[in-house]
């Protein structure tokens, strides 16, 4: 059992503290880990939960070898978590591109500081150009 449920687990090769009942997501956060996420929002429901269809499931990681949504999956001890593999990455590349092709083309980030342009650069798409249809990328 954790003492006074805090909980070891292990992030990309790095050792970390949570609390028992945080989710992956929080609990990088807490640590100063990053991983890509545009509909978390911390003291509200995970989209998810509410509505599966419209979350931006960009926070795939792979935990204990299965690929989960860091927003809904709680921590377990000796857990461990790998947010950088070519799998996530090309998952997460794909689902990037899936979430700008629903948007309007209005919203293509001209401020380079902004969350949507931080998650481009994380993720790695190369170049994202706007036709007519919307994005497409050049990965």
């Amino acid at each position: 059992m954790a003492e006074d449920g805090i909980i070891t687990l292990n992030i990309d090769g790095e050792d970390i503290k949570a609390r028992q009942g945080q989710t992956i997501l929080e609990a990088a956060r807490s640590a100063g880990i990053y991983i890509p996420s545009l509909c978390y929002y911390p003291g509200l429901k995970p989209l998810p939960q509410v509505i599966p269809n419209e979350a931006c499931q960009l926070c795939i990681v792979e935990a204990n070898c299965d690929i989960v949504l860091s927003c809904v999956a709680p921590v377990s001890g000796r857990m461990v978590v790998k947010a950088r593999t070519a799998k996530v990455r090309e998952l997460q590349q794909k689902t990037l591109l899936a979430v700008l092709t629903r948007q309007p083309i209005e919203i293509y980030p001209e401020k380079k500081d902004c969350e949507l342009q931080k998650v481009i650069n994380y993720i790695g798409l190369k170049e994202i150009t706007c036709g007519k249809k919307g994005y497409e990328a050049g990965c």
